[in-house]
Order: structure tokens, then sequence, then C-alpha cells
């Protein structure tokens, strides 16, 4: 008799095993596809806010990033693929015109998508962007909207925020802690 309930939970463990694997992630509804959020969105806002109420916000479209670069250079975009959960961050730096791109990778949720930056000591973009690692966007369609709550906190470095903000380094902690907010849109910027 004992043989049956074990052949039994033989059959039964690797489909228990397999319940968590097909899940959305404790999201509670269905994923987002490439194809729901694909389309090259303009960056509306990027700003990053120091945790510390006394610093200054560093409004990166003001002093990092060219919005209006000279042609043929194209306004700052972020594409987000059709076809693979794969993004591309170009832009033009403010400071000497120069095309920056970032790839990587998105991770689509029910509501969400979250895009996966490289490590800040393997990427200068991410150090002058003042970029996490991974950066939650809400989002909406019609027009499709990218939208980031602020509410990670982590760390820059103290000259990449001091560069960003536009202030002298004397007297900043080595790390500075905050938060990014940012609007993508394919539509029009509000």
């Amino acid at each position: 008799m004992t043989t049956r309930p074990l052949a039994r939970l033989a059959l039964v463990a690797p489909l228990v095993a397999v319940l968590p694997a097909c899940g959305d992630g404790g999201t509670g509804g269905q994923r987002l596809t490439p194809t729901q959020v694909q389309g090259v969105y303009s960056v509306c806002s990027l700003k990053f806010t120091p945790a510390q109420s006394a610093f200054p916000v560093a409004d990166l479209l003001a002093t990092v990033v060219n919005t209006t670069p000279p042609a043929p250079k194209q306004p700052p975009s972020l594409t987000l693929s059709g076809q693979s959960n794969a993004y591309q961050l170009i832009y033009t730096r403010r400071s000497d015109n120069f095309l920056q791109q970032l790839t990587g990778g998105t991770d689509l949720r029910s509501q969400q998508v979250a895009i996966d930056f490289p490590d800040e000591d393997d990427s200068e973009i991410v150090r002058e962007l003042l970029l996490p690692s991974v950066l939650a966007f809400d989002f909406a369609d019609n027009p499709r909207r990218l939208s980031s709550a602020g509410s990670l906190t982590y760390s820059v470095r103290r000259g990449d925020y001091a560069r960003a903000a536009g202030i002298s380094e004397q007297g900043l902690a080595d790390r500075i802690e905050g938060s990014l907010t940012a609007t993508f849109t394919t539509g029009t910027c509000p």
C-alpha cells in the first residue's frame, strides 16, 4: 500500500514544481507583451531627487541631455522592441553633442515595464544619467506612456550627482541616496 501513494506523489511533484513558473510573478494579471508596449517613446522628464531635501533635484534633461540636438541627430528617445524584451535608449550629450546609446532587456509585468540597466561600473551612460540597476514604469495605453513613481531609493556616486545637479562636490558624502522619476510617451509630452 505504501508504494501506490509514493507513485502518485512521484507523478504530482513535477506538476507542483512547475506551477509557480507558470504564474505572472505575483502581479495578479496577465503580463504585457512586447507587441503591446512596442514603440519609440519621447523622453518627457528625467529627474533624480535626493533623499536629503537640502540637495537640489538633478533635472537630467536640463543638465546632461541635449533635448534639441543639431541635425541629423534625433531628440532623446527610448525604443521598446515589438519582437523581444529589449530596449534602446539614445540621446545626445549636452556637453559635447556626442550621441549616446544604451541597450538591454526589459521585464514585462501585468501593468509595468521594468528596464534593466548595466551596473554603474560598466556604463558611463548609467553614471551620467544617475540610473538605478532596474527601473519599473507604470504602463498606460493610447498614447503609450511609461511613468516611474520614483519610489525606489538607491545611491549614486557623489561626482556623478554633482555634475548632473550643477553643484560642487565639496561637502557631499561619497554616495548620494535618492530616486529617479521619469516619463516617456509615444504621444506629445505634456
